[in-house]
């Protein structure tokens, strides 16, 4: 294991019934990062009290097409294990507007200000 495989500096949890995914500004997001993410976010989403989720997107780069398919992959288990909605915080919405309209199963909102986010989703 390399020094920056064994730093994890994403987050996945739950709090109050809705999985929380939060990526930071400085994370090397590759396909391998995507897949180890959903792997913890399976598990959560499984949970059966799970009702929606929370995505904190603090990202500068915008996600590529294979990270973005892992996202909708993860979208459509969260939607089959029951949630019902998915609030998407960007620091710019326009970087997350592709969510709104590609993801299906879930009431999906994009926000730029992460209380406002919060507040639909609890």
């Amino acid at each position: 294991m390399s020094a920056t495989e064994s730093v994890q500096n994403w987050d996945v949890r739950i709090e109050d019934n809705t999985v929380v995914v939060e990526l930071p500004e400085n994370i090397k997001f590759d396909q391998q990062t995507g897949e180890k993410i959903n792997q913890q976010f399976f598990v959560a989403t499984g949970q059966t009290h799970v009702e929606s989720v929370l995505t904190l997107l603090r990202v500068e780069e915008p996600l590529s097409s294979g990270l973005f398919e892992e996202v909708k992959r993860g979208a459509n288990k969260a939607a089959v294990d029951g949630a019902t909605r998915w609030a998407i915080y960007f620091q710019e919405k326009i970087k997350g507007m592709a969510f709104e309209s590609n993801i299906e199963g879930l009431e999906t909102k994009v926000f730029e200000n992460e209380q406002r986010a919060r507040d639909w989703v609890y």
